[in-house]
């Protein structure tokens, strides 16, 4: 909705502005940090396998979120960047998008099931 640009309007939309910028700051930080945690991380599934290494079921963004909270890393499925789910045995690189400007890469191991 549109009001009218008077000087007290015109202070608070540069208020709001600015409050904007910080809280975006503060949360580019904070994933910045996040990133840097993260730099190592990798995680294990076994599964089980079938002929050509090919696993029963897939390994999917919501494994991996789950794997991730369980080593107490607080990541969303919808930021962990898979274009479709890992269906072989073997080490994959898998990114989290934790910003619009930071992103982090993580090993994914998937092993046969003994």
């Amino acid at each position: 909705l549109a009001v009218a640009a008077t000087e007290s309007n015109k202070k608070i939309v540069e208020q709001e502005r600015q409050a904007h910028l910080r809280r975006d700051a503060k949360v580019k930080s904070d994933a910045e940090g996040l990133a840097q945690l993260m730099h190592n991380v990798s995680v294990t599934f076994r599964q089980r396998v079938g002929g050509n290494n090919h696993l029963f079921g897939s390994v999917t963004a919501k494994d991996i979120a789950d794997a991730l909270e369980a080593q107490n890393y607080h990541v969303d499925r919808r930021r962990i960047q898979l274009e479709e789910p890992i269906r072989t045995v073997g080490e994959h690189r898998v990114t989290l998008r934790l910003h619009s400007e930071v992103s982090a890469e993580i090993t994914v191991n998937v092993e046969p099931e003994q």
